[in-house]
């Protein structure tokens, strides 16, 4: 009777195992493709151009298209600062909102981020920022997280009266949702070993 209850017992914790192994097999790095656009509130493009009597700045969206196996850290693109304003003058301040756009090419769907724009921005001189309101999206299993603030590079280099940049680029992550399937076999998995251990401890006491 005992080498039955034994026998049984290792079955138990065999099943278990397996559960805990379906489950893992199911939370592997997945493949995904996505791209990026971005359109600025005030112009509604990815272009933007603020002006004070000092000269303009200028704010350009380059977005991305990036395959990526999640979980990962990813690029949405980069913002790109020009100006006309002389260096140590104050430059225009920026504003309005900005909106992140993500198309996911398999399986198909699209999200967004908004974030708004605030502060002066010239060559080497202002603070201006930019702070996402929202912050996470689920795209067809896969979610997105950005990060919600940054401060946007000023133009600090170009020679010879050339364009001044600076550059900005907006991160975040990328990971694959589990679907139900996978947390009931995790689930199965660790309430099997987990009474397995107990009646192991019930037997030998």
């Amino acid at each position: 009777m005992k080498n039955t209850s034994w026998a049984g017992k290792k079955l138990f914790l065999c099943a278990a195992v397996v559960s805990l192994a379906l489950g893992q097999s199911l939370l592997q790095a997945d493949p995904v493709t996505f791209s990026t656009t971005g359109v600025f509130s005030i112009s509604g493009t990815n272009v933007v151009n603020f002006s004070n009597i000092n000269g303009t700045t200028s704010l350009t969206f380059n977005g991305t298209t990036d395959p990526v196996n999640t979980p990962a850290g990813v690029s949405f693109g980069d913002l790109v600062v020009t100006t006309t304003v002389p260096a140590n003058l104050l430059g225009p301040a920026v504003a309005g909102n900005f909106t992140l756009n993500i198309f996911q090419v398999s399986p198909a769907g699209a999200g967004s981020f908004v974030g708004s724009l605030a502060g002066p921005l010239g060559f080497n001189t202002g603070i201006a920022t930019l702070s996402f309101t929202t912050t996470g999206v689920t795209i067809g299993g896969f979610e997105y997280d950005v990060n919600p603030s940054y401060t946007i590079a000023l133009p600090v280099t170009g020679v010879g009266g050339g364009a001044l940049t600076g550059t900005t680029t907006i991160q975040g992550t990328v990971i694959g949702v589990p679907e139900p399937r996978t947390n009931l076999l995790l689930g199965m998995g660790v309430v099997a070993v987990v009474a397995g251990i107990v009646l192991r401890k019930k037997n030998t006491a």
